[in-house]
C-alpha cells in the first residue's frame, strides 16, 4: 500500500516562488469535469485529499488526480483544482464534503524574518516527503528530498575552504550534527569550522536542474555558536553523546528547498525494532569516489543491539544503549563524509531523524554495520538547549 505522499507524488512538479496570499485569492481553475473550482493547495482540498488517502487507487482515479493539477496556488505544494469531484463524472454526493477556504498562511510563515529557535517543528512543518516521486542515477536523491540536509564547511590551514561533515536543519536557526565534526581531530584533519551550507544538491554547480525544474541557489550561514554535548569525550574511542548543536549567526529563512527534518519528539516518537529500514543521506565517499557530487541516500536495515555490541567489543570499543546500529551490507554503508548527518525513518507524513551519523570500523564491510547516535536518547538535551 502507497503513503500518502507517494501517491501525490504522481502528479505534483516543483515550482518557485512562494506567496504569502491568503486562500481565499486563489485562482480560479476549471477540474477535468470543467466545473470551475479554486486552485490551492491539496492539503486544504478534503474531496481530493481524502481520495489521495484511500487505500488503493483506480487508473481512472490517477488520471483525474493528475488532470486536476493547477499552477497558480498558493501553500503548500502541489496544488489542485478543488471542487467537491471525487472523479470523472457526477460530484460524489455520497462523501461530499464543503471546500473551506481558510486563511492558513504558507508552510514557511512564521519562520521568516524571525527566530524561532527554541521551538521544535511538527508535522506538516517539518520532513516534508519529496513529490518527485523518483531518485536519479540509483542511489541520488531527487532535487526536493531531504530539504534540511546541511553541508559543514571549514577553512584548512592554506586558507581554503573543505565540505566535510553533514549536519540537519531541525529550525530555522539550528542544524543538529555529530561532536566529533565539531571538537577533536576534525580541527588538524580538515580545518576550522565556519559556516553551514543549506539547499544544496549537487556541490559542482551554483543551481541545481533536473528535468527543467531547478532550486535556488544555495546559501549559507556564519555559526554563532557551537554546542557539543557535556558528555562527549574527544579522546574517547567509544564516542558515547556523540552529538552536537550549531547555532546559525542569522535565521533560515524556509523555502520549498529549505525545510527542517522532524525530530523524535515525546508525542511522535516510534519504537526502533531490528529489521526496520532507515535512511541515511550525505555527500559522502562512494564506491567509485572519495566524495559524491550530488546527495545521495540508502537505504539500511536496524541490527540488533546486544549483536552490535559484541561486534564492536572485539574492536575494544563498548556501546552503550544511546548509540544505534544499522547497515553491515557488503558496500552498503555511511562513508568518509557523511559524519554528522542524518539517519531517517519515513513516517506517513513526514520524515523523523532517528539517528546522527558517528562512526563504523572503516565502510561498507560485510557484518560491521555502521553506529548512529539515537537522537531520541537526547530530546530533552536538545530541547534544553535551545534558545530564541
Amino acid at each position: 500500500m502507497k503513503s500518502t505522499f507517494e501517491l501525490l507524488g504522481i502528479f505534483a512538479t516543483c515550482l518557485l516562488g512562494l506567496s504569502n496570499v491568503l486562500v481565499e485569492a486563489q485562482a480560479s481553475c476549471r477540474n477535468p469535469n470543467q466545473r470551475q473550482g479554486q486552485c490551492l493547495s491539496i492539503y486544504d482540498c478534503p474531496s481530493l485529499l481524502g481520495l489521495v488517502q484511500e487505500s488503493s487507487l483506480s487508473s481512472d482515479d490517477r488520471a483525474f488526480l493528475q488532470n486536476s493539477q493547477c499552477y497558480n496556488g498558493v501553500g503548500r505544494q502541489p496544488h489542485v483544482c478543488c471542487t467537491n469531484d471525487r472523479g470523472f463524472g457526477a460530484a460524489d454526493t455520497t462523501t461530499q464534503r464543503s471546500v473551506v477556504l481558510s486563511s492558513r498562511p504558507t508552510q514557511n510563515s512564521g519562520q521568516q524574518g524571525s527566530s524561532n529557535g527554541n521551538l521544535l517543528p511538527v508535522p506538516p512543518k517539518c520532513g516534508p516527503h519529496s513529490f518527485s516521486d523518483k531518485v536519479y542515477n540509483g542511489n541520488d536523491t531527487a532535487l526536493d528530498e531531504f530539504t534540511w540536509m546541511a553541508l559543514l564547511e571549514y577553512v584548512d590551514r592554506k586558507g581554503q575552504r573543505q565540505l566535510s561533515c553533514g549536519g540537519s536543519l531541525i529550525n530555522n536557526r539550528y542544524v543538529l550534527t555529530a561532536a566529533h565534526c565539531v571538537i577533536g581531530d576534525v580541527a588538524a584533519q580538515v580545518g576550522q569550522l565556519t559556516t553551514v551550507r543549506l539547499g544544496e544538491y549537487d556541490t559542482s554547480k551554483d543551481i541545481d536542474c533536473i528535468a527543467g525544474d531547478c532550486n535556488p541557489p544555495f546559501i549559507e550561514r556564519s555559526i554563532e555558536q557551537t554546542i557539543v554535548h557535556p558528555e562527549y569525550d574527544a579522546t574517547s574511542r567509544h564516542r558515547y553523546h556523540d552529538i552536537a548543536l550549531l547555532r546559525l549567526a542569522q535565521p533560515v529563512t524556509l523555502n520549498e528547498y529549505i525545510q527542517p527534518v522532524c525530530l523524535p519528539l515525546s508525542r511522535t516518537r516510534q519504537a526502533i525494532n531490528v529489521g526496520d529500514q532507515l535512511v541515511v543521506s550525505g555527500w559522502g565517499r562512494t564506491t567509485t569516489a572519495r566524495k559524491s557530487n550530488i546527495k545521495q541516500r540508502l537505504s539500511l536495515p536496524v541490527n540488533d543491539h546486544e549483536a552490535c555490541v559484541r561486534k564492536f567489543a572485539t574492536r575494544q570499543i563498548n556501546l552503550i544503549g544511546a548509540q544505534l546500529c544499522a547497515g553491515g551490507e557488503f558496500y552498503r554503508d555511511s562513508c568518509d563524509g557523511d559524519s554528522g548527518g542524518p539517519l531517517m525513518r519515513r513516517g506517513l507524513d513526514a520524515w523523523f531523524q532517528e539517528g546522527v551519523v558517528s562512526f563504523g570500523n572503516r565502510c561498507g564491510l560485510e557484518g560491521w554495520p555502521g553506529v548512529y547516535t539515537a537522537v531520541g536518547d537526547y530530546m530533552d538535551w536538545i530541547e534544553s538547549t535551545l534558545q530564541p
